[in-house]
């Protein structure tokens, strides 16, 4: 994976959709230039010796390495992110009707004074209005909130990712670099 392509997938992490991020929890990377060895014995050493070399040093470049190619590391959870969708009775917040009612009833009393009407009715209209608004806006703000939280947690996992992939890649490089210095030191030349 070039220099570009490591610099682009980080910058659009931050962009990845729900679907897209559960799509990539899978996802692994297999850099193609370092797939494939070819390994030729220099010093007409038997393809059972050749067979058991490379597994030796397949062995030893793990050991140096940390990395096993056939193992990639991967992201331990892939859970599906959750759609937002709150119950229209719970997502408003405790007491926020009641605070709302409290002001438009105040609003309302104070209304009807400066209008010389009976402020008891005007209380309690503004007082039902007042509950509605404050509930409204409270499930507005938890829905918001919710939102971000979920819009947080994507970029979190995309970046986990991108990171994931990068560390593969290197992983990969370390690993077929170990094992071309091995077989190379036991008489093979490795392209």
């Amino acid at each position: 994976m070039s220099k570009l392509n490591q610099t682009l997938l980080l910058k659009t992490a931050g962009l990845v959709s729900t679907f897209a991020v559960a799509a990539v929890m899978n996802f692994t990377v297999i850099n193609s230039s370092y797939a494939e060895q070819y390994v030729f014995p220099q010093q007409n050493q038997s393809s059972e010796l050749q067979a058991s070399d490379e597994a030796s040093c397949n062995s030893w470049a793990v050991s140096q390495t940390g990395y096993n190619p056939s193992q990639p590391q991967t992201i331990a959870t892939t859970t599906q992110p959750t759609q937002v969708t709150p119950d229209s009775n719970d997502s408003a917040d405790r007491g926020s009707g009641m605070r709302g009612a409290m002001a438009g009833a105040a609003a309302g009393a104070m209304i009807a004074e400066f209008g010389d009407d009976d402020s008891s009715d005007a209380a309690q209209n503004g007082a039902a209005i007042g509950a509605v608004a404050a509930r409204r806006q409270s499930r507005r703000s938890n829905i918001q909130q919710a939102e971000q939280q979920q819009q947080a947690a994507q970029q979190q996992a995309a970046q986990q990712q991108a990171q994931l992939q990068t560390a593969n890649v290197q992983g990969e490089e370390n690993f077929y670099q170990a094992r071309a210095a091995c077989l190379e030191g036991k008489g093979y030349s490795v392209n």
